[in-house]
């Protein structure tokens, strides 16, 4: 009997493609990754091809075996994704929304024109630079299926040090109902009239009560993480659900706070040995390794902990990084 679940391809070989792995084979779903590297993070755990992201005859071989292709980590050259959409596969999102997202100038016009006056009053400017004054910075998880059915995750923050991502938190601190909303609004626009199909993140900068669209990623992002635990549909599971027309699944959060600090390899490389001290320090941390090759700075992984108090779940996520790290020692 034959194998009704699609083959999906994957272009992309790295952790975000690692972590489309669990909910595919939970789905059923055959997931086919094309990695440039026999020890990319997806390569190690899944079936996989290799080969070069420049490389047309390559991908279209690749894409033959695949029902629906979407993209993970890396983006190739928008002429093949073009190539094999002429060859008649089925790319989500699609080689003219990825081009509108690369394209900050022409897509600030769209988004203006189709949002309409109101909101170029509300906002000003779309798709500018930093402003040296803003409040804080919000990034918006957003899906959107090929049928137009769309959901959103509560917004994001990031922290950084020394100009590096070393943590996110979910909620905002002291954001207003009003404005979550208003910002999670705004994402679900931006991805209809951007042409979306499955995830992205659309980053926004807050000054008072104007907002600022700063960006528009498309695919899995760093700043969706904290969805793997911390929402009942993960933005990975949600990635798969739209790209293959399925029902969107429920993004509500499954705690009051959720907070991941990104793990980068410091003084220790061993990346095992610590969890002895973490888990039985703090049982409720989940771990999440890339298997990316250790060496200091580069980000092996990433720490997950829900709860309901910020600062207690800060504090442990801090001293799980440093002890990792090897900053501190117990």
């Amino acid at each position: 009997m034959k194998n009704s679940f699609p083959t999906l391809g994957v272009i992309g070989g790295g952790e975000h493609a690692r972590m489309l792995v669990a909910p595919a084979a939970a789905l059923g779903v055959d997931l086919l990754i094309y990695a440039s590297d026999p020890n990319d993070s997806a390569a190690q755990i899944c079936n996989h091809e290799i080969g070069s992201y420049k490389e047309l005859s390559t991908i279209r071989k690749f894409a033959k075996k695949c029902d629906v292709i979407t993209f993970a980590d890396e983006i190739i050259p928008l002429s093949i994704i073009r190539a094999i959409e002429a060859d008649g596969v089925v790319v989500r999102p699609s080689s003219a929304a990825l081009e509108l997202s690369q394209n900050k100038e022409v897509l600030g016009l769209k988004l203006i024109n189709d949002l309409g006056p109101e909101y170029k009053e509300k906002t000003g400017k779309v798709l500018i630079e930093r402003p040296l004054d803003i409040d804080y910075e919000i990034t918006v998880m957003v899906a959107r299926s090929p049928h137009g059915q769309a959901t959103t995750w509560a917004p994001t923050m990031g922290v950084e040090k020394d100009g590096i991502s070393v943590m996110t938190v979910t909620p905002l601190p002291n954001l207003s109902q009003d404005l979550s909303e208003q910002v999670q609004k705004l994402a679900l626009e931006i991805a209809k009239n951007s042409g979306v199909v499955g995830v992205a993140a659309v980053e926004i900068f807050v000054k008072g009560e104007e907002i600022f669209i700063n960006d528009l990623e498309m695919g899995p992002h760093d700043l969706g993480l904290w969805t793997i635990e911390g929402a009942r549909t993960s933005q990975f599971e949600q990635h798969l659900r739209a790209v293959l027309d399925l029902p969107l699944g429920d993004p509500t959060m499954t705690a009051p706070i959720v907070v991941v600090g990104n793990l980068l390899v410091g003084k220790k490389k061993d990346m095992y040995r610590p969890y002895l001290h973490l888990m039985a320090r703090t049982p409720a941390l989940k771990f999440h390794q890339y298997g990316n090759a250790v060496s200091p700075g580069h980000k092996a992984g990433h720490l997950t902990l829900l709860g309901e108090n910020l600062e207690e779940l800060t504090h442990e996520i801090e001293h799980a990084i440093d002890y990792i790290s090897g900053e501190i020692d117990e």
